[in-house]
């Protein structure tokens, strides 16, 4: 249909006093159910991607947080964190309101004799808690969790004396 045939008919319409049927109630549901039909799957898209933004924002934290443990380790005086270095780690958490239980530690040190890594007492990595031991090869895991437990990361600290 033209316009011009459009404009024809509005003007016989318009002379004889016919007005227009509008829509029906089919029509409408129709409509609506078409627009629900388009809509729901752009707001699970908008949702999928505020969930992906919160996770990749939580892990963005959790991987700062990891380097920032691994330096407080690796910039610990060996004097004064001979044989656990939890303290250090578990600052690094605190210094952005974390809870302690976000980071864990492993602590090992290497055996020399048979060359495997070993767990002191009381998770330590020295072979007992007397003291610095020159020469020890340390073995630190951290692991730093989110606190809504959405991400975890590891990573693995070698210490040593030069």
């Amino acid at each position: 249909m033209t316009i011009s045939e459009i404009r024809r008919r509005r003007r016989i319409r318009a002379r004889t006093g016919q007005a227009d049927a509008g829509v029906t109630f089919v029509e409408v549901v129709l409509s609506i159910a078409l627009l629900g039909i388009v809509v729901v799957p752009l707001l699970l898209a908008v949702s999928a991607s505020v969930k992906s933004s919160s996770v990749s924002e939580s892990a963005a934290q959790v991987e700062t947080l990891l380097v920032n443990a691994v330096d407080r380790v690796n910039r610990a005086p060996r004097q004064d964190f001979p044989c656990d270095v939890t303290g250090p780690v578990v600052a690094a958490v605190e210094t952005v309101g974390w809870p302690t239980t976000a980071a864990t530690v492993a602590q090992e040190y290497l055996d020399e004799p048979t060359g495997t890594w070993v767990s002191g007492a009381g998770n330590l990595a020295c072979p007992d808690d007397t003291g610095f031991y020159n020469g020890i090869v340390q073995r630190i895991t951290i692991t730093i969790t989110s606190p809504d437990e959405s991400v975890s990361r590891t990573l693995q600290v070698v210490r040593g004396d030069i």
